[in-house]
C-alpha cells in the first residue's frame, strides 16, 4: 500500500446542491475562464467554502453555475455570508442556484463571527469602589470585606 494520495479532482468537492439551506461563508479566490469540461470550455469561480452547520471546510471549489458565479465574481478575496438555494425557474428550464445573503440575519453573523473567532467580547460588568473600576465579581468579594461603592 502506497503512503501516498492520488490528488483530488474539482468534482471531489460539495455541489451547490450538497451545500443546499446550509449556513456558509464562502471566500472566492479566483475567477477561471475557458476551463475544459465534458459539456466543452466553460467559466467557473474558484472558493474556499466554510460550512458553519457541518463544521466542514473546502478548498478550491469550481462553481460554474452562472448565478452563483457572477454573485462573487466581483468579491474575490472578501468573505460572503450566505446560504446556498434554488431561485424561480424560467419555463422549460431547472431552478438555478444562487445565493440568498445571510449577513442581515443576526444569529447567522454570530455564527460566524463565533467560528471566526472575531466575535466581539462582553464587557463584563464592573463597579467602581473607592475610584477603581473593578469586575462586579471582585466588587462583590470587596464587599463582603466592607468595602463600599463610590
Amino acid at each position: 500500500m502506497s503512503d501516498f494520495a492520488a490528488p483530488l479532482t474539482a468534482s471531489a468537492g460539495p455541489k451547490a446542491a450538497d451545500l443546499a439551506g446550509q449556513l456558509l461563508i464562502i471566500t472566492p479566490n479566483d475567477y477561471r475562464k475557458d476551463i475544459d469540461t465534458v459539456n466543452g470550455k466553460a467559466d467557473a469561480i474558484s472558493c474556499d467554502i466554510v460550512n458553519l452547520d457541518t463544521n466542514e471546510t473546502h478548498s478550491d471549489v469550481l462553481f460554474f453555475n452562472i448565478a452563483i458565479r457572477n454573485a462573487l465574481k466581483n468579491l474575490i478575496g472578501r468573505k460572503v455570508l450566505c446560504r446556498i438555494q434554488q431561485g424561480v425557474a424560467k419555463p422549460g428550464k431547472t431552478a438555478p442556484w444562487i445565493l440568498a445573503d445571510a449577513s442581515t440575519d443576526a444569529a447567522a453573523v454570530a455564527k460566524a463571527n463565533a467560528y471566526n473567532g472575531s466575535a466581539p467580547a462582553a464587557k463584563p460588568a464592573t463597579t467602581v469602589i473607592n475610584g477603581t473600576e473593578v469586575p462586579a465579581d471582585v466588587a462583590a468579594l470587596l464587599a463582603q470585606l466592607g468595602a463600599k461603592p463610590v
